[in-house]
């Protein structure tokens, strides 16, 4: 398990929304774009809302991947990347799950929107990038 030291953190934290790659158990990737929820120094936790394609690929192959990319408008040789190799986890119930949903669908998402699950990614491996 890896740890993300407190600039990485925040430098993830910042960015809003990340890449989220799965592949199936075929090895068919697809990807798409997550808003997390919460983070850990070892874990980012994002909701599950239409995410019908990743869910069923993480629950067949639990290894994941998440592209982050902060910008550097002024100075884009400052830019950062940051390339997380991860397992994922799916919840459907318990306090974790609970506190999530209640936070999304109350304070986030548009009404009409639920969350179906979450998804816990333990950061196994990061590669940072900057430039």
């Amino acid at each position: 398990m890896f740890k993300l030291n407190e600039t990485q953190l925040n430098n993830i934290k910042s960015v809003g929304t990340l890449m989220l790659a799965t592949a199936s158990k075929d090895g068919k990737p697809h990807c798409t774009i997550v808003e997390p929820s919460r983070f850990y120094e070892d874990r980012i936790i994002i909701p599950i809302v239409q995410m019908e394609i990743s869910k069923q690929n993480m629950l067949e192959n639990k290894n994941i991947f998440i592209h982050v990319f902060k910008e550097d408008k002024e100075d884009p040789e400052r830019s950062i990347q940051y390339k997380l190799n991860c397992t994922a986890e799916i919840e459907t119930s318990g306090d974790l799950f609970e506190e999530v949903k209640h936070y999304e669908e109350t304070e986030v998402l548009p009404e009409g929107f639920y969350v179906n699950g979450i998804v816990i990614a333990t950061i196994v491996d990061c590669k940072e990038y900057i430039g």
